[in-house]
């Protein structure tokens, strides 16, 4: 087990070379818990953990958040659309640092975003269009 583990660490080293709180280049906001950034030469989706924003567009995906938080789909989707713009808002003109947390099934990074000393994963959470994730 441990080897497994030492293994899964020195992937992610390798696949994603971000260390705790580095300095990051936002490049695109995809919605309000995912975008696509820059460390040096090396571009790579980032994921925020332990929040799940609402779907921007009514897929599979936010037909079921539409029926575990008893909304319409359109409350979904507009409220996704919505979350995006705040992350864009959030990351506008501003130092973004990341803290690096591990590796998801599509092969993002997943992490904590920082802006403004503040810990962008706990504001997304304070809209109302993100729940916690585990």
């Amino acid at each position: 087990m441990k080897k497994i583990l030492l293994l899964l660490v020195l992937f992610a080293t390798i696949r994603f070379p971000v260390f705790a709180n580095s300095k990051i280049n936002v490049i695109k906001v995809y919605d309000g818990d995912s975008i696509l950034a820059q460390i040096d030469d090396n571009i790579f989706r980032i994921r925020l953990i332990d929040i799940d924003c609402f779907e921007g567009t009514a897929s599979s995906r936010a037909k079921w958040q539409a029926k575990k938080y008893k909304l319409s789909l359109d409350e979904i989707v507009q409220g996704g659309n919505i979350a995006g713009q705040i992350l864009k808002e959030k990351l506008k003109n501003k130092e973004v640092f990341f803290e690096f947390k591990g590796i998801d099934k599509y092969n993002r990074a997943l992490g904590i975003l920082y802006a403004d000393n503040k810990n962008i994963n706990s504001e997304m959470l304070k809209t109302n269009y993100c729940k916690t994730f585990k």
